[in-house]
């Protein structure tokens, strides 16, 4: 899906082709590198790029399935559960593993959007210390949009890491996952 998002018809249609557009970033970030390098902590972040694919991947089928499931609590896959990005650092997967579990959350992620039947429906907050206990629910569209934000964000944390261990940005690594020839191949 390269770096600009790509056009849709509709709402939903729109809201879906943004999810996926940052999960491809997502994805993106670790194209050509080793195990190593993707497990590794370049930065001044503690974080690396295995813990935001194994924490982002969980994330987009929980909203996803959320807002599929309004005014219902989702239903999650059996091994999909969100664990705190810190507590993934250290997971020892491979990154083929890593992306195998990513491939299949963006699969699942793209079903669920499939099957919100109404972005109006109201769907119940989760239990979290940040969530004003009054705050009893949100709308399908805002479970959507809210996955969009904290995509983007893990996409440019990501960015980052991935420029700091060897210098590759977004449009190179574009290229690079499309086999388009740039100045990446060149290095």
């Amino acid at each position: 899906m390269g770096f600009l998002t790509p056009t849709a018809t509709g709402e939903l249609d729109h809201l879906k082709v943004f999810v996926l557009q940052q999960l491809a970033q997502l994805r993106t970030t670790v194209v050509g590198l080793t195990d190593d390098q993707a497990r590794s902590t370049p930065s001044a972040s503690t974080l690396n790029l295995t813990a935001l694919l194994l924490h982002t991947g969980p994330v987009a089928v929980y909203w996803s399935a959320s807002a599929a499931a309004g005014p219902n609590p989702p239903q999650l896959p059996d091994g999909v559960e969100d664990s705190h990005t810190d507590a993934l650092v250290d997971d020892p997967r491979s990154l083929d593993e890593v992306l195998a579990f990513f491939d299949r959350c963006v699969a699942w992620t793209a079903e669920n959007i499939d099957a919100v039947a109404d972005l109006s429906a109201p769907v119940p907050t989760p239990p979290a210390p940040w969530i004003p206990k009054d705050l009893t629910h949100w709308e399908a569209r805002w479970c959507l949009l809210h996955l969009v934000g904290e995509l983007a964000r893990h996409a440019g944390h990501a960015d980052i890491i991935r420029e700091t261990i060897d210098g590759l940005g977004a449009f190179e690594l574009n290229d690079l996952a499309e086999g388009v020839r740039g100045d990446a191949e060149r290095r």
